[in-house]
């Protein structure tokens, strides 16, 4: 897995002036591996990201989740956990 998500780093650079933020698991693959950072990157589960696959998030946008709730990533590469309103 370590060197899918390197190729898709590097696949990245190639194609794409923005610096990754996150790097994005399946929510499976991230229990199993445990990983909160790789590569100097944090690393979330996401249903985005396919098994046995690694996807990288460089825009703003909902990217990750933590246990708190979605995490959603300004222009500036900051991040913040989105809390639904209570009813």
């Amino acid at each position: 897995m370590l060197m899918n998500i390197r190729a898709a780093i590097e696949s990245h650079a190639a194609e794409c002036a923005r610096e990754p933020k996150v790097i994005l698991l399946n929510p499976a693959n991230h229990e199993l591996l445990g990983w909160d950072e790789v590569l100097g990157l944090p690393v979330l589960p996401s249903e985005r990201a396919d098994p046995m696959r690694a996807r990288l998030v460089c825009g703003p946008g909902r990217a990750g989740h933590c246990e708190d709730g979605d995490v959603l990533w300004d222009e500036d590469g900051e991040a913040w956990v989105f809390v639904p309103a209570a009813d």
